[in-house]
């Protein structure tokens, strides 16, 4: 898992030189860690590639701005008539996002026989073990809506957060300074795993 989040750390990075070195010095932090945060969501949580869960990402960004754009009158009666189209768009949406994780659960269904399970999804496809010894499993709505929520509530927090730390860091380069020599000293010359960033203490 850490080396699928480090690969897409370092490629997100390594896109950032690229664009230094062509001359591009502005390059919009949020957007590409929000990018990169669903990434690694995708590959380590579900098992999809960067495309499908790029397209996930997507549609469920859409939908919340389409939610947002509709539910002004949230709590008046009748809100809904307000924005027709609004609402429409976010029922086709909503769907087209149940669809999207439909195929992804079926694929893993047909994958996952025999094996234990590495990830979030293989995991609710299992069953939790209090639901297991009741002899109850998650229907395939509620698995649904527990990809939605943890794909894009997870992807969201994380990348606002690491934009505020980036944001803090440029704004206190002395901050810089005391997070490179604690790195330097902890990690030396090894490779950064689960374990060694247990002991930063000021990361």
């Amino acid at each position: 898992m850490a080396s699928l989040m480090v690969e897409s750390a370092t490629n997100m990075l390594d896109n950032w030189t690229t664009f230094i070195n062509l001359g591009k010095p502005e390059i919009d932090a949020e957007r590409e860690i929000i990018k990169t945060a669903g990434e690694i969501i995708a590959k380590t949580s579900f098992g999809v590639s960067y495309k499908t869960g790029q397209n996930v990402l997507e549609k469920l960004r859409a939908l919340q701005v389409t939610l947002f754009k509709s539910n002004r009158f949230v709590g008046v009666p009748f809100s809904k008539f307000f924005c027709p189209k609004k609402t429409l768009e976010a029922k086709r949406l909503g769907k087209e996002i149940d669809q999207l994780f439909l195929s992804i659960i079926n694929d893993r269904k047909k994958s996952i026989k025999g094996k234990t399970p590495q990830d979030l999804l293989g995991i609710l496809l299992q069953g939790s073990p209090v639901d297991s010894r009741l002899g109850k499993t998650l229907s395939q709505q509620e698995l649904v809506d527990e990809c939605k929520t943890f794909f894009f509530g997870g992807h969201e927090t994380t990348a606002l957060a690491i934009t505020w730390t980036l944001l803090l860091l440029a704004m206190n380069p002395e901050w810089q300074d005391q997070l490179r020599d604690e790195i330097r000293e902890v990690v030396k010359d090894g490779e950064i795993d689960v374990n060694t960033l247990a002991g930063l203490k000021k990361v």
